[in-house]
């Protein structure tokens, strides 16, 4: 056999060398086809060969490595045998041929070989045509046993080192070689020599894989296996191979379970990875591209696959991979120069396999494992910024000097330590990739993954599960640019993807990773160990290339594109304890993700309440264009211009949400879980330490931000049950006039049907009265019929209101009220939100300041003297450049009828700064955070009220084409509700779930600051705000849905701008107007005309000036930094309380100018000036009339506007219905907790002053109807200044200080040039505006007689000064002198002093006389109201008389009181009826004094003083009194009084001090007039208060004869006398005939001084009545001793 053997061998080896020597001797020559040499050596080849060899043992040694391997087979079996095989193609030889092995082994050691086969058999059949057309065909079956594959790692190893060495002279030999490549050329046009097919099945393979120890690991099994491979195809071999069931077990947990199974347990608990079916098929495709070609594709398929994972199974494998990848790279040389690739081509070669299939029907993969939830402690440093004063500082101890730490604990109460158990899986549907090597193509397809989060509890039961990840059709592409900008093009589609967040998974996952980290490092450590350390030089020498591979792809970094395609993104994460966030978008689309990306249906939610949506959005970048030098701009990072396009945007305030308590849980749970974390690294890395590592300087730098909104809408959502009752309440009251009118015409008819119209029908039946309802007959004296018809018009407007409720579209509203009470209330859209602001077309563009936070510091410094003065660190800023376009702005409270504020065509370019001082380090405290289910974590917080606020540093000035204002007292209840939305925002709550009752925090030591505090406090900076027109509504009625009743304010262009304590407001074009008439025509129940509303006050200019001067308890009411500086270094004990304002000084100055151009100025004001007599004044009046109401400040107003003026103040400025109260009274699901405490802004507000200063001015009187007396009347003045001051006296206002009311301390009013005339020519009417102008012949004939007589018969009223002044002792006089100085604004002075004395009668009339007055006016503060006239000139006739009684007698029918409620008429009839029960009751009550009091000897009997039993002298005396009057008794008393005169009280009520004035009397039945003038006059009225002493002598003389001791008090009575005089000094009196000289006119003397004894006429008409004189006039009248009034002697 041997010998056989050998033969064979030898032979073999002759014909090799004898086939070398063939093909070297015919290289020249052609080749032989390989068919024709088979079917040679298929003669030759024998027909029968067997061949058997019990045993083979194979043993490989390599030296070098020190490696030996020991193979042998066993059983080994060939036979073979020939034959003739007849076929259709024709006649063939067929060989078959039969290998068997009975065992194999492959490098066995200690009873273990890597590779076992126990049973291997090869079948195979060789069929060789005769014909040589013919292919050959060849089948070879293999049939395998029960395959066992032993990896062990130590044996392996070697292998690996020995295919490193083949690898590295492969290298060698390959570089050395030039040979060109070889390219594969097709051949499907050619005829296969040889078809072969080739077939292997075996029942079960199994694969053990051994760790470094020589232990088994992993286990995995096959059941079966089967594959086909052949190259009949025109396309080249093809392959096809299917595994069976594939099983991966643990070894140790495998053995349990076969001891389980042989129990008959069935179980599944040691499974690794389970796979139910393999399919791969390998083989060519055609391509048809540039002729026949073929690429090899490989197709693999998979049914279902499972991964069980856990730690414990991923750590072996974890430790074989990096064993392996240590070995392997330990045993490479180390080279200096890098892989050469310069010199092949980056095409693909077209060899191997070009395409990959992956197909995969469902894959499960779970793993397990568990958390520990560990009781530990954590450093808790905290950085603090002190700004200018010290920086950025790192604080890690505490006060008491202990270190700055957080305890981490867990929220069960059973153990110290919990752990919890967990699996995370994930599922995936229907997998499938592809990739394409030609094309440089991945192609990823995927129906549905989801992914879940359980926890596990004790007992095998389930705990809390959370679906972590599902998507749905995802696909994902990525292949080649082709371009040389491009290099990948990448895409990602899905159509829907959920996500959600929770911390439990977050800590989970985060140690796991933690525990994966842990592995590695110790295996790395582990191998460096044993294969020693790595030098330095080569760590060195790695990083340098690793460096100098990335600075040259930096350099050739090409452009990727990343394009996105997602139907549905949905983000749901618990942000904190009891918050739960949620992101949607409905569609996200990209084509390149890098520059834009295009969002659809964005929805942003807090507690399932929206808070921001849109239904279009688009975020991208924009590059901006560098300039410079090309060198510097390819040295620059470019710089990206940020756009935010939207097609609208939707911001919500949801009900009741409060967004503070939202942001300060989010907050507490980012620091919290950021705490967590860092213990779980410090447990499992104690060591590490952590290292800063430096920024790498982008190449990219943020530019600006561009919002580009086409509609946005900010609004706070309303009450479900207020909208709901407001809403349905005005559909009710709609449904109420409509059910009252239905009514109202039925009773009617009833009752007009009912009554027989005449006698002549009285006869007739009643049943013949009847009337047709909806077609049939009723009889009106049916009851039942009536009723049946009264409850039809109920139903019918009971249908109309269900008919308007079923037009209303149902709100969704934001979801805040999805159940509870408030759920069941669904309000429509319209009153869907409180508030509201939409702008269109809104542009915004923020930038950078220039400086950083230096600049935005000079910024803050500009705008607040303060902080410059100071110089306020602050810790952190936040500002920007703002540059803003919108062609509408409106700002809307609910539904009312006109908005708040509505604008359009805005812009804006300012600047926005947001900062926050610095402050010394807060007081800590503790506080109690729950982080997911199983921890919280305690941790130090600065204490509440500590941390300085962000406050708003503005410089806006904003512009708008047009603006319309509303207001009204209805608004105001609006108000209340919109306070307390943002008090419910921005309050501090406890959301926890887990901790719903926390620890009452201690009362804090101050009251929160009150709105207009904070708004000093918060806001900073100039704002301004201009329109080119601008209409305001203010409504007269408490309804905010009114329309009409209104007071309407026009202007041209107004300017408001707006600093800290001051607001300026001018505009010119300024008219009011009154809904008066339309009113008055409704209560009539006639139709107001249509047009514009008449003009109640025009003014060419306006301007307002508003001063807010507040005091606090610090003194600087400016210096709002309220907290401690850093250098201070310690907390100010009171904060808010320095700051808090407790007196605010109030100054309007308002103004109305007017606006002519220079040249009618100058001729106005000549006309002015020209000649001070009326006479020429009146013959213009009306063309003056007429342009005044152009150009002067111009009213127009009759009894009716004054009347519904007045209506309109009271409304405003003492609303009914508890309107401005309304927040102070119970409302429904609102607690009701302690007020702030702070004092109400009306008792801040210690001193009001107002100015009207008017030049010139002209009030016009508006009749109703045309036959008025007053028609015409006209008031016209060169200046008009009134002045008011309101105070409380002088005194230091405290916090808890008493404070007066708040009273009329000073009032003065100037009117210089006063003229009163009446022109009844062009003079508006209400009739004449309503077209229902009466004809009568009284007004006929006035104005034919007017407009004969002379062109002074419409004066009245003439003076040079007019001047009203009223001082109180209560009033500051610097103040008031500061504040008047201020207000001057020509030559005229008012000098103000104070006297708490009494001027001497003297004395007055010395500053009174005209020839000593300088034009200054003396005010003396005793609350006396003084009136200076300065050349009075009065014309008083019939028709003047009438015209005046006319206008006043209405104008005081409109000022009259309203008339009280029938609420307050009960409560003042109740008040009285008390009173005199009260006083009823007084007389029986003295009666019913015991008589033991009266006659008590320390006291004296009232008896004596009534009849008196003293001499006769007292008696008769008294006798005499009695007789005499109590005058006469009184002036008596008075007499013998030698004190009174000190001890009467004087009360000046007021003084008019008259200087030249002239009445010019006219009379028209005696043709004549009568002129009475004097140099200077006064009126005075005051009155005088006197206590008097009653019959002191009577009761001396009774108290003697009593030998009573004397005393003191004495009986006393008040004494009042009202005093009323006239002076008039130089009085002259004539008389003028009017019949004489008709054209004369009105005859007046020249000024008179005090100095001339004697004045002549001026004119011939004039005749003289009596000498000059002085005249004077004194009334007077005491009143005393009321009848109710009694004396007692007082002891």
């Amino acid at each position: 056999m041997f010998l056989k053997n050998k033969s064979s061998s030898d032979t073999s080896s002759h014909a090799d060398e004898a086939n070398i020597d063939s093909t070297t001797t015919k290289i020249p020559k052609k080749k032989q086809s390989p068919d024709v040499a088979i079917m040679k050596m298929t003669s030759l080849f024998p027909e029968k060969v067997s061949f058997n060899l019990p045993k083979l043992d194979i043993k490989f040694e390599h030296g070098g490595c020190n490696f030996m391997a020991k193979n042998n087979i066993s059983g080994i079996q060939l036979k073979s045998t020939k034959s003739r095989y007849i076929e259709d193609a024709g006649e063939s030889t067929r060989i078959d041929i039969q290998l068997g092995f009975r065992e194999i082994h492959v490098i066995r050691e200690d009873d273990v070989s890597v590779v076992e086969i126990p049973k291997l058999d090869i079948i195979s059949s060789i069929n060789v045509p005769l014909q040589p057309t013919s292919p050959i065909r060849v089948g070879v079956d293999v049939n395998l046993g029960d395959i066992r594959c032993n990896l062990v790692m130590s044996r392996l190893k070697p292998l690996m080192q020995l295919k490193t060495s083949k690898k590295k002279n492969t290298v060698i030999r390959e570089e050395t070689s030039k040979t060109p490549p070889i390219v594969e050329n097709s051949q499907s046009n050619q005829s296969k020599p040889i078809m072969w097919t080739c077939t292997l099945s075996g029942p079960e393979m199994t694969i053990v894989i051994y760790n470094l120890n020589g232990l088994p690991v992993y286990r995995g099994c096959c059941q079966s296996s089967h594959i086909l491979a052949n190259n009949k195809s025109n396309t080249g071999t093809c392959a096809h191979m299917e595994l069976g069931e594939i099983n991966l077990h643990m070894a140790d947990e495998y053995q349990e379970f076969l001891k389980e199974s042989l129990i008959g347990v069935e179980t599944n608990r040691g499974l690794l990875m389970h796979i139910a079916k393999i399919s791969l098929e390998l083989g060519g495709k055609s391509m048809d591209q540039d002729g026949p070609k073929s690429i090899m594709v490989l197709s693999v398929d998979l049914t279902g696959m499972g991964i069980y994972l856990t730690l414990k199974r991923i750590e072996p494998l974890i430790s074989i991979l990096l064993s392996f990848k240590s070995s392997t790279k330990s045993k490479q040389p180390s080279s200096n120069k890098p892989v050469q690739s310069g010199g092949h081509s980056s095409k693909p070669s077209g060899k191997g396999i070009r395409i990959i299939k992956f197909n995969m029907d469902r894959c499960f993969v779970i793993f397990c494992s568990d958390v520990s939830v560990d009781n530990t402690f954590v450093a808790d440093p905290k950085r603090v910024n002190y700004g200018s004063q010290g920086g950025i500082v790192t604080i890690s101890e505490s006060a008491d000097g202990t270190t700055r730490t957080a305890k981490i604990m867990s929220t069960s109460s059973d153990e110290e330590d919990l752990t919890v158990n967990y699996s995370v899986s994930l599922e995936i549907i229907r997998f499938s990739l592809s990739v394409n090597k030609d094309k440089q193509s991945v192609q990823i397809d995927l129906e549905k993954a989801q992914s879940l989060y359980q926890e596990h509890m004790r007992g095998n039961l389930l705990g809390t599960k959370v679906a972590l990840l599902d998507m749905l059709n995802v696909k994902f592409v990525r292949r080649s640019g082709g371009l040389k900008e491009i290099d990948i093009c990448s895409l990602f589609s899905a159509t829907d993807i959920t996500v959600r967040w929770e911390p439990d998974m977050h800590i989970a996952l985060f140690e796991l990773m933690l525990r994966m980290k842990l592995l590695v490092q110790n295996q790395t450590i582990q191998e460096h160990d044993d294969s020693g350390v790595v030098q330095g030089s080569e760590i060195e020498h790695k990083k340098e290339t690793s460096t100098d591979v990335q600075s040259d792809k930096q350099k050739k970094k090409k452009e990727s594109v990343f394009a996105i395609d997602v139907q549905m993104l949905s983000i749901y994460a618990e942000a904190g304890d009891g918050v739960d966030c949620m992101v949607q978008v409905q569609s996200i689309f990209s084509e390149n993700a890098s520059i834009g990306v295009l969002l659809e249906g964005l929805l942003l939610k807090f507690n399932d309440a929206r808070i921001f949506s849109s239904s279009r959005m688009q975020v991208s970048r924009v590059p901006v264009a560098k300039t410079g030098t090309p060198k510097k701009q390819s040295e620059a990072s470019t710089t990206w211009d940020w756009v935010v396009q939207a097609l609208d945007v939707h911001v919500c305030l949801p009900f009741r949400l409060e967004l503070r308590a939202i942001d300060d849980a989010v907050e507490e749970m980012l620091r919290a879980l950021k705490l967590i974390t860092a213990a779980k690294t410090n447990m499992l890395f104690p060591k590490k330490k952590e290292s800063v590592k430096p920024k790498k300087p982008s190449s990219s730098k943020f530019g600006c931000v561009r919002l580009c909104i086409r509609k946005l809408s900010i609004d706070i959502e309303e009450e479900p049950l207020q909208g709901w009752l407001d809403e349905h309440y005005h559909l009710m009251k709609t449904e109420a006039r409509e059910l009252a009118v239905r009514l109202n015409f039925f009773d009617e008819v009833i009752s007009g049907g009912s009554q027989s119209p005449g006698t002549d029908n009285s006869s007739n039946p009643i049943s013949d009265e009847k009337m047709n309802f909806k077609g049939e007959d009723i009889d009106l004296q049916d009851t039942s019929a009536i009723l049946k018809m009264r409850h039809e018009i109920y139903k019918n407007s009971f249908n109309s209101y269900y008919k308007a409720c079923q037009k209303l579209v149902i709100s969704e509203g934001s979801g805040a009220c999805k159940v509870g009470f408030q759920s069941g209330f669904k309000p429509s859209t319209c009153r869907t939100s409180l508030f509201s602001i939409s702008a269109t077309d809104l542009d915004v563009s923020l930038t950078k300041i220039q400086g950083g936070e230096t600049g935005m510091i000079e910024q803050i410094q500009k705008l607040d003297p303060v902080s410059r003065k100071y110089n306020i660190p602050f810790s952190r800023m936040y500002g920007c450049n703002i540059l803003l376009r919108t062609a509408s702005l409106s700002v809307q409270i609910r539904n009312y009828t006109y908005p708040l504020l509505s604008a359009t065509s805005g812009r804006c370019e300012g600047r926005l700064v947001l900062a926050q001082q610095a402050t010394c380090f807060q007081a800590q405290v503790t506080q109690d955070v729950y982080v997911g289910r199983w921890r919280k974590v305690c941790m130090l917080r600065s204490a509440s009220g500590t941390t300085p606020p962000m406050k708003t540093y503005l410089d806006l000035p904003l512009h708008f084409q047009k603006g319309q204002v509303s207001y009204g007292v209805g608004y105001e209840p609006s108000f209340t509700d919109l306070s307390y939305a943002f008090t419910v925002a921005l309050r501090r709550a406890n959301l926890s779930v887990r901790n719903p009752n926390p620890p009452v925090q201690p009362p804090k030591k101050e009251k929160s600051l009150p709105w207009w505090d904070e708004m000093r406090n918060y806001v900073h900076g100039k704002t301004s705000l201009s329109f080119s027109e601008t209409s305001w509504n203010i409504l007269a009625t408490t309804d905010p849905y009114e329309k009409s009743e209104k007071l309407q304010l026009v202007t041209d262009l107004m300017e408001i701008h707006q600093t800290d304590g001051r607001i300026n407001v001018s505009s010119k074009g300024f008219k009011v107007m009154m809904s008066s008439l339309e009113s008055l025509l409704n209560n009539r129940g006639l139709k107001p005309p249509t047009g514009t509303p008449t003009c109640f006050l025009e003014a060419p200019a306006f301007s307002l000036e508003v001063t807010m001067d507040w005091d606090c308890e610090s003194g600087e009411p400016l210096n709002h930094f309220l907290f401690a500086l850093p250098n201070e270094g310690v907390a100010r004990e009171f904060i808010y309380d320095p700051f808090r304002s407790i007196s605010l000084s109030l100054r309007w100055n308002l103004s109305l100018q007017p606006c002519l151009p220079s040249s009618q100025n100058q001729s106005r004001s000549s006309t002015l000036g020209e000649n001070n007599s009326v006479d020429g004044a009146a013959s213009d009046s009306p063309n003056k009339a007429k342009n005044a109401s152009v150009d002067s400040p111009t009213i127009t107003a009759g009894s009716h506007d004054f009347s519904w003026l007045l209506k309109f103040w009271n409304l405003n400025y003492l609303p009914p219905q508890k309107l401005r109260y309304f927040s102070r009274w119970p409302r429904f699901g609102v607690p009701r907790i302690p007020r702030s405490g702070n004092l109400s802004l009306d008792r801040v507000i210690t001193e009001f002053m107002f100015r009207i200063d008017s030049s010139p001015t002209c009030l016009r009187h508006l009749p109703l109807d045309e036959d008025d007396p007053a028609k015409g009347l006209t008031f016209k003045m060169s200046k008009l200044k009134f002045e008011l001051c309101f105070g409380r006296g002088r005194q230091k206002f405290t916090f808890d200080c008493k404070r007066d009311l708040l009273e009329i301390v000073y009032l003065g009013l100037d009117l210089q040039t006063l003229k009163v005339y009446i022109n009844r020519e062009d003079c508006p009417t209400v009739a004449k505006l309503l077209k229902l102008t009466r004809k009568s012949s009284q007004s006929a004939t006035v104005v034919k007689g007017s407009s004969e007589r002379h062109r002074d018969d419409g004066f009245f009223l003439s003076s040079d000064n007019f001047t009203v002044r009223k001082q109180s002792q209560k009033a500051d006089p610097e103040r008031l002198l500061s504040w008047q100085e201020a207000g001057k604004r020509n030559s005229e002075k008012t000098s103000v002093r104070s006297k708490s004395e009494k001027g001497s009668e003297s004395d007055e009339h010395t500053l009174s006389d005209p020839s000593d007055d300088d034009g200054d006016n003396v005010v003396i503060a005793d609350n006396c109201q003084r009136i200076f006239v300065y050349g009075l000139k009065l014309l008083w006739s019939l028709e003047n008389r009438d015209a005046i009684w006319s206008c006043f007698g209405g104008n005081a029918k409109a000022f009259q009181p309203p008339k009280p409620s029938p609420s307050r008429q009960y409560a003042q009839r109740k008040l009285v009826e008390n009173k005199e029960e009260t006083k009823a009751e007084m007389p029986e009550h003295n009666d019913s004094n015991p008589p033991s009091d009266s006659q008590d000897g320390s006291s004296i009997s009232l008896k004596p003083v009534e009849e008196p039993t003293g001499s006769h002298a007292s008696s008769s005396e008294s006798a005499t009194a009695d007789k005499k009057p109590l005058d006469t008794v009184v002036k008596d008393l008075v007499s013998k009084n030698e004190s009174l005169d000190d001890s009467e009280e004087e009360s000046r009520h007021f003084m008019v001090n008259v200087v030249e004035p002239q009445f010019n009397l006219h009379s028209e039945d005696a043709n004549g007039r009568f002129l009475l003038a004097a140099a200077s006059g006064r009126v005075l009225a005051r009155s005088f208060h006197s206590v008097v002493q009653l019959g002191s002598e009577m009761i001396e003389q009774a108290i003697e004869s009593n030998n009573v001791q004397k005393v003191e008090s004495k009986p006393e009575m008040t004494w009042n006398r009202m005093e009323f005089s006239v002076m008039l000094e130089h009085v002259q009196a004539h008389v003028a005939p009017t019949d004489v000289d008709p054209g004369a006119g009105i005859q007046w003397l020249p000024k008179i001084r005090g100095s001339s004894p004697k004045v002549k006429r001026t004119g011939a008409l004039l005749e003289r009545v009596f000498m000059p004189c002085d005249m004077y006039f004194r009334y007077t009248r005491h009143k005393g001793g009321t009848s109710h009034m009694k004396a007692y002697l007082l002891v």
